[in-house]
């Protein structure tokens, strides 16, 4: 079987990414492409000021993939936005306009020069965050290209802003329709992705030294040196270790170590393989229409935003 069947066996049937969360855990090469993709994050977030304050929380960066989404699938308004930030139980309508704010401070998007009377101002991506949003899924496929060789096909033609937008779409798609679908609320989101620079915070516990995914037994971690590297302080960073150990997800978490559980370790795993699925699942897609193969056995689902 060529590279390229094999990616496109990642292909979504019934738009159903779970279904390869499994296929992604039992793949040997699992641990390393977790610890690749934890440790891509952290260097896709200092790539840059701007994309590094998008890497900060969940909500930021489910944002900023909305904003992606919008403008290739009818057009960035905030109504829009709204819409979907609240259908996906991500974000408040509040703070999906904070958030259209910022991502317009940071340079990312800017009014369309031709608003029409009567209608929401349209926003559009500009070639910075464009730039990086493409630098930031180059990351996370170099990751996958561990467990799928066939990446390497998407990786070479990232710069096509087609197969860019349409893994931008899939990748949106996927995720709104898993959040509609399923319960969030897992103490990892919770206590971390949610928390600012608690995607950061956790992605240097799981990149540290040894080869399992999560890491077993204690882990180095110091609250000051992470406060300063992120731009947080000491106290918010005790905040959530307290938050983990009061939830079960940390036995210990002292400042110098900590210790995750097995709750933790199966809740992480279980994210990572999601990650994956969807990623790759996305990436096979956007090989798909874009080289002219046959059809899915289902199409992809309608996520019904207003225009």
């Amino acid at each position: 079987m060529s590279e390229n069947s094999n990616l496109l066996s990642w292909r979504v049937q019934d738009a159903d990414t779970d279904l390869y969360a499994p296929r992604v855990r039992a793949h040997p090469l699992f641990p390393k492409a977790a610890r690749a993709l934890a440790a891509n994050s952290l260097a896709a977030g200092n790539s840059g000021k701007a994309l590094a304050g998008i890497m900060k929380d969940a909500g930021r960066y489910v944002a900023a993939m909305w904003a992606i989404y919008l403008h290739v699938s009818g057009g960035l308004t905030l109504p829009r936005l709204k819409e979907i930030c609240v259908s996906s139980g991500f974000l408040s309508p509040g703070r999906a306009r904070a958030m259209l704010l910022y991502m317009r401070y940071l340079g990312y998007v800017v009014p369309a020069p031709d608003r029409i009377r009567g209608e929401p101002q349209r926003y559009i991506p500009t070639a910075s965050f464009r730039q990086a949003w493409r630098e930031h899924l180059r990351w996370a496929l170099q990751a996958a290209l561990i467990i799928e060789p066939g990446i390497q096909t998407i990786l070479d033609r990232l710069s096509d802003d087609e197969i860019f937008e349409r893994i931008a779409q899939y990748q949106a798609e996927g995720l709104l329709a898993l959040a509609r679908a399923r319960d969030r609320e897992t103490t990892h989101i919770r206590v971390f992705m949610h928390r600012h620079a608690g995607i950061q915070i956790m992605s240097t516990m799981l990149t540290a030294p040894g080869d399992a995914f999560p890491p077993e037994g204690p882990i180095a971690f110091s609250i000051a040196a992470a406060a300063q590297r992120f731009g947080v302080s000491r106290i918010h960073i005790r905040r959530m270790l307290n938050d983990a150990v009061r939830e079960g997800f940390f036995s210990q978490a002292n400042d110098g170590v900590v210790t995750m559980t097995e709750k933790a370790r199966e809740e992480l795993c279980t994210s990572y393989a999601m990650q994956f699925a969807q990623l790759l699942a996305s990436a096979a897609e956007a090989f798909a229409q874009t080289s002219g193969a046959e059809p899915a056995n289902a199409g992809r689902p309608a996520l019904a935003i207003s225009a």
